[in-house]
């Protein structure tokens, strides 16, 4: 795995200073061209690696293409600017975290310099809407109970009958369209209330995001839907992991 990424970083920085045939200078469309294809085979690359349980193998490689990418574009200085600032925060987080923070950066770049030409539905309806969320929360539900490294019940602390159930499910629903633009506003307390004295682990985390990842994937939701709603999962985490003192 160590091989593929520095492979990939070799081509990145190789694709930004190359020169035509003829040693002429790459003018700026080209090079924003090859910016774009190098940020988006990193995308597809680090989810891969990330959704196998590399988080830090997945960061460095998304550090490294930022890094190879971050000085070809002093003809964008704002965006420049942007994923400097990003590489720098990213550098003080944990490897999951980072890695969404730097995906986040390899996302504005190709979105940037290669927006859509066609309005994106929102995720909620990408997802399938209502009907097609609420099974995938269901399914959801019955597979972190069953996972032990999840600690649903948080060591028999907590009993879930089927009104606590019903719940519990319809809190998630409306979790997730408010997040991911549909029609339903969540009514439920703020994830810090939710989760306060739960001592939720970073490990326990990861293993309830990978129960998602599993589930969304059994219900044969495109890539790029997993890697949206699974990034907007991850900004939850310093919500719901209690930091030790």
């Amino acid at each position: 795995m160590r091989a593929r990424i520095v492979l990939a970083v070799l081509f990145l920085v190789g694709a930004g200073t190359l020169a035509r045939g003829d040693d002429k200078p790459i003018d700026r469309a080209d090079l924003d061209k090859r910016i774009v294809m190098t940020v988006y085979e990193s995308a597809v690359l680090g989810t891969d690696i990330f959704n196998k349980g590399g988080h830090a193998e997945c960061y460095r490689l998304y550090q490294g293409t930022l890094m190879a990418v971050h000085p070809l574009l002093d003809h964008r200085p704002k965006l420049q600017a942007n994923v400097k600032t990003r590489l720098e925060r990213a550098a003080k987080m944990k490897a999951a975290d980072a890695a969404f923070e730097l995906r986040t950066a390899l996302d504005e770049v190709q979105n940037e310099i290669a927006p859509s030409k066609v309005a994106k539905k929102a995720l909620w309806d990408r997802l399938g809407g209502e009907k097609s969320v609420r099974v995938v929360v269901q399914d959801f539900i019955v597979a972190a109970a069953k996972d032990p490294k999840v600690n649903f019940d948080r060591n028999g602390k907590f009993k879930f009958d089927d009104k606590a159930i019903k719940h519990l499910e319809q809190m998630l629903v409306e979790l997730i369209s408010e997040t991911t633009g549909g029609p339903l506003k969540y009514t439920g307390k703020s994830m810090d209330a939710v989760h306060k004295g739960m001592g939720i682990t970073d490990a326990e985390f990861d293993a309830l995001a990978g129960v998602l990842i599993d589930v969304l994937k059994k219900h044969k939701v495109p890539q790029a839907e997993i890697d949206e709603l699974v990034k907007i999962v991850a900004g939850t985490r310093g919500a719901i992991v209690e930091k030790k003192n």
